[in-house]
């Protein structure tokens, strides 16, 4: 047996889904990241990602919802793929602008003459990299934070002490 779900109801299930999910700000509320920095940073972090993962999940189904299309089992299939495309694409243009922005540290050695410049450019990359992510319509929180974990990881030791 086949079902149709017109936009309108899909949306208003995914809705309640992302509403009703469990959302970590009451436990960020309660870690003090002066006393315990590594458990703030895991608690905060498994919060965004599910967060995003939920925003990836919702932009698939109603992409896929507005092909007016019946829900079948291969459906299924169909939207874990266009998932996982979505996911990583998004990852990937997140380690694209880290890696542009360490390298571009690295080379040209007149951005990092102050603090000032160097600060700009990373929020620069980091902010470009999620605008341009949601202009494709891909995931600009995924983006975001893939960035800025690949940035602490390379960008940090081009800086200027």
């Amino acid at each position: 047996m086949t079902t149709v779900l017109d936009l309108s109801t899909l949306e208003v299930i995914i809705m309640c889904s992302l509403l009703c999910s469990t959302d970590v700000i009451a436990a960020v509320s309660l870690i003090k990241p002066e006393k315990q920095p590594k458990l703030f940073s895991l608690v905060f972090g498994e919060g965004i990602t599910n967060d995003a993962v939920s925003i990836i999940l919702f932009n698939t189904v109603v992409e896929y919802s507005r092909k007016n299309k019946e829900f079948t089992a291969q459906s299924t299939m169909t939207i874990t793929s266009e998932f996982f495309v979505l996911g990583f694409r998004s990852i990937m243009v997140g380690i694209l602008f880290a890696v542009l922005s360490a390298l571009m540290l690295k080379g040209v050695r007149a951005l990092t003459k102050t603090p000032v410049v160097e600060c700009a450019m990373i929020f620069s990359f980091a902010y470009i990299a999620y605008v341009l992510a949601e202009l494709w319509h891909l995931s600009g929180i995924i983006t975001l934070l893939t960035c800025s974990v690949m940035m602490a990881n390379y960008t940090w030791y081009n800086m200027s002490p």
